[in-house]
């Protein structure tokens, strides 16, 4: 019996030091990509569906390191080495710089995790910066432990005009929660639910669910993922306000988005369809 329990405790220490040893060397793997600088942002144009206006940008990380993974996987790796908070203030910290780079009234719009409202640096990073062109984005995929306590921590933002959105919506249960409980200003569309739209009259169903709800509660509606001109033109039908998609302009980087926001500005096309060429 003692030789078991001691083979019991080995498997157990062992297993104790392998999650150590894993935690330490994403820790310094997360912090070398942080210092090296692999950490870049893109921004991808949103577009007015009506006037083809270039309505904001949306900000997606970018990483530069091995072993090439998305996005999604160096986030998740930098949250389990307790270093999440730092990646995403260091990623909302390089999207920020390119505000006064593009033109108002566009806006930015930026991920950001409840942790990340719930932390001390989100007010650091956004004073200078004019709320009025700022949106911060939760995902349907982050979970809200106390709801009542997020909302409390975004009540100063909004007050100061910054707008919340709810991203992925319609990918699942969680988006329709965070809707319902936080009451946002946007609600984006998931591009599981956008592509195939036109051919599909059960998507069509459902952002048509979705869009009647915006406009019930006076928020408005971004679908994502408008890769064809049928499906920019259903969703236009069905009421959406604003559209991104590789249709309409793909990520870019910081002087792309420039040149095409002086384009825009020389000469605005009279609706959206037009912007298939972009």
């Amino acid at each position: 019996m003692l030789k078991v329990f001691a083979e019991l405790v080995a498997e157990r220490l062992e297993a104790d030091l392998h999650v150590v040893t894993e935690r330490l060397r994403k820790h310094r793997h997360i912090s070398q990509a942080l210092a090296g600088g692999e950490l870049s942002v893109v921004y991808q144009p949103i577009f007015d569906v009506e006037t083809g206006a270039l309505a904001g940008w949306e900000c997606l990380s970018r990483f530069s390191g091995e072993p090439v993974r998305s996005p999604d996987f160096w986030f998740r790796e930098a949250a389990e080495a307790g270093l999440g908070a730092l990646m995403e203030a260091q990623a909302i910290e390089l999207a920020l710089k390119g505000l006064a780079q593009l033109p108002a009234p566009a806006y930015l719009a930026l991920n950001c995790s409840p942790d990340m409202f719930l932390g001390n640096r989100l007010d650091t990073l956004l004073a200078p910066y004019p709320a009025n062109r700022l949106v911060l984005e939760v995902t349907e995929h982050a979970i809200v432990a106390d709801y009542a306590q997020l909302l409390q921590a975004m009540a100063p933002l909004r007050q100061r005009g910054l707008r919340i959105a709810i991203d992925d919506a319609g990918a699942g249960y969680a988006s329709l929660r965070h809707i319902l409980e936080i009451g946002p200003d946007i609600i984006k569309l998931d591009m599981s639910l956008t592509q195939g739209i036109d051919q599909d009259p059960q998507r069509r169903a459902l952002a048509s669910a979705l869009i009647a709800f915006a406009q019930e509660t006076g928020c408005s509606i971004v679908a994502e993922g408008v890769e064809s001109i049928s499906e920019l033109e259903a969703l236009r039908r069905l009421g959406a306000d604003k559209v991104q998609g590789y249709l309409l302009g793909r990520p870019m980087p910081l002087s792309a988005a420039r040149m095409l926001a002086g384009q825009q500005q020389q000469s605005l096309p009279d609706k959206a369809p037009c912007h298939a060429q972009l």
